[in-house]
C-alpha cells in the first residue's frame, strides 16, 4: 500500500494534464518541441559512427552519485565500474547554457563533453538497454525521446552506459555493450528460488550475512507487478509460528508522496500557516505575554502530532515477500544517473526550440541564458524532464536510500528575475508571444 507506481498520463493524485483538447496540440509540456521533425531510423546493426555525435555526460558535484556499492561488471579478470552515460546526438550540439537541476537541496550541473565515440556497440543494443532500464525497471512510461507524432522514427538521442576501467597513462577502457547486456542476462535470476528456499533458511548466520550484503542496495524486479522494481534495503528470513516455510521478506525504506502525506494535507497546511503567522506576530511584539507563548507552543505541538500520525507520515517501511522477485545486477548508482537523463534531454530540446525562435524573429541573442531566463516562469522550481511524480516514485523506489541533503534555501537563491535586465524590444515580445502560442 505504501509503494507508488507509474501509469501513463497519471500523477499520484490525478491526471497529469487537465488541458483542453485544443491546448494539448501544442506546448513543451505536451512533449511538442519546435524544430523537431521525423528522423530516419539508424541502422540497428551498426554504431552509425558516420552520422552520430558522441558526448560524455558528467555530473558535478558527485554527492549522492558516488555510492559505497557501485555497479561493477567483472570481465576478463578486470573490474569495470559504472561511471555514467554517453550520449549520441543526430546533430552537433552548440555551446549552450549549463544544465542545472536541484536534487536533495543541492544544485547539480550536468555537463556534456564531445569525445571520440566508442565503437563497441550497436544501436539495437542501446535500444534494448534503454527499454529495459527506463521503461521496464524505472517505468518512466511518459518519457518519449522521439519527436511528437513520430512513432516510427529514431529517438532524438541515444544513451550508452559507461562501465570503465582505468588504463596506464590516465586512459580508460569502456566495456562493450554486448558484455553489458550479457551481464544483465546472467544477473537475471530469482532472488530466492523455490528449490533453494530450504537451503537459504538453513544457512549459518555468517553465510546469510554474506548473501544479504551482496543483495543490499540492488534493484530487484517482479515483472507484472506495480511497481515492478524496488531497492532492497534489508532481507529478513525470520519465520512466523506456522509450520510452513515462507520466503524471506524484502524490507524497503521509502517515502510517501508529498500529496499523500502531511506536506500535502490541507488541514496541516492551514495549521502551518496559522503557526507561522502567529510566530511572526510574536517575534514583532515588544513583550509577548505568557499566554501568547503558550498559544504558540500549543500550535507547534499540534503540528508535531499531525506529523506523527501514521496516515500522514512521510517515511514509511515496506515489507514484501521475495517470492518471484528477480535480481537485476543493477545498483542504485545507475538509477541516480539515469534519472538525470530526462533532465538533460529536456534542456537540449528546449534550446533547440529557442533556435527556431531566433530564426523566426531573425535575431540571435549573444547571451542565451538570458533568453532561457525570460521564458522561465518565476514559480519554476524542480525539473524532472518527464512526469514529475513518475520521477519521484522511481527515485523513491529505486534510488539511493540515504541521500546527503544540502541547504533548502538553494530553491530560492538566484531564481528571481531582475527587472533591470531588459533583453526584449516591444516588437520582439509580440513576435515571441505569437510564436509560443503556435508551438
Amino acid at each position: 500500500q505504501e509503494l507508488w507506481f507509474n501509469d501513463s498520463g497519471e500523477m499520484n493524485d490525478g491526471p497529469l494534464c487537465r488541458c483542453s483538447a485544443r491546448a494539448r496540440r501544442s506546448g513543451i509540456r505536451h512533449n511538442i518541441y519546435a524544430g523537431e521533425n521525423h528522423l530516419s531510423s539508424c541502422d540497428p546493426n551498426s554504431n552509425n559512427g558516420d552520422k552520430l555525435y558522441h558526448y560524455r555526460i558528467t555530473i558535478s558535484p558527485p554527492t549522492n552519485f558516488l555510492v559505497k556499492t557501485p555497479t561493477i561488471i567483472e570481465y576478463d579478470a578486470h573490474e569495470y565500474i559504472f561511471e555514467g552515460f554517453s550520449m549520441f546526438s543526430h546533430k552537433k550540439l552548440d555551446a549552450l547554457p549549463l544544465c542545472k537541476v536541484i536534487r536533495f537541496n543541492i544544485e547539480y550541473t550536468i555537463v556534456y563533453f564531445e569525445e571520440k565515440a566508442p565503437v563497441n556497440f550497436t544501436i539495437r543494443e542501446l535500444d534494448y538497454f534503454y527499454k529495459y532500464l527506463f521503461q521496464e525497471l524505472l517505468e518512466l512510461v511518459d518519457l518519449d525521446l522521439r519527436a511528437h507524432g513520430d512513432s516510427s522514427g529514431c529517438p532524438q538521442y541515444h544513451f550508452m552506459p559507461r562501465f570503465v576501467r582505468e588504463l596506464p597513462g590516465n586512459g580508460k577502457e569502456v566495456l562493450s555493450m554486448n558484455e553489458v547486456l550479457k551481464y544483465l542476462i546472467d544477473s537475471s535470476c530469482p532472488l530466492v528460488s523455490k528449490g533453494s528456499l530450504s537451503d537459504v533458511l538453513a544457512m549459518p548466520q555468517h553465510e546469510w550475512q554474506r548473501f544479504t550484503e551482496h543483495i543490499k542496495g540492488m534493484i530487484v524486479t517482479y515483472p507484472g507487478k506495480k511497481p515492478c522494481s524496488l531497492r532492497v534495503d534489508q532481507l529478513d528470513r525470520d519465520q512466523d509460528s506456522t509450520s510452513q516455510s515462507s520466503f524471506p521478506e524484502i524490507v524497503h525504506f521509502g517515502i510517501r508522496p508529498p500529496q499523500l502525506s502531511y506536506a500535502g494535507n490541507p488541514e496541516y497546511q492551514k495549521a502551518w500557516r496559522e503557526y507561522v503567522k502567529f510566530r511572526h506576530l510574536l517575534a514583532n511584539m515588544p513583550k509577548p505575554s505568557f499566554e501568547d507563548k503558550r498559544r504558540l507552543e500549543a500550535k507547534e505541538i499540534r503540528l508535531q502530532n499531525m506529523r506523527t500520525k501514521n496516515e500522514l507520515k512521510r517515511n514509511v517501511t515496506v515489507t514484501v515477500s521475495s517470492e518471484n522477485f528477480h535480481k537485476t545486477g543493477i545498483m542504485c548508482d545507475v538509477v541516480q544517473h539515469a534519472m538525470l537523463v530526462p533532465v538533460l534531454v529536456s534542456h537540449l530540446r528546449f534550446h533547440r526550440s529557442l533556435d527556431v525562435l531566433e530564426e523566426k524573429i531573425k535575431y540571435k541573442f549573444s547571451n542565451r541564458y538570458l533568453l532561457q531566463l525570460a521564458l522561465t516562469h518565476p514559480s519554476y522550481r524542480e525539473n524532472f524532464g518527464t512526469n514529475p511524480d513518475h520521477a519521484r516514485n522511481s527515485l523513491t523506489n529505486c534510488g539511493i536510500r540515504q541521500p546527503v541533503y544540502g541547504d533548502r534555501r538553494i530553491h530560492y537563491m538566484n531564481t528571481r528575475k531582475r527587472a533591470e535586465v531588459t533583453i526584449w524590444s516591444e516588437y520582439e515580445v509580440v513576435l515571441c508571444q505569437t510564436f509560443l502560442v503556435k508551438i
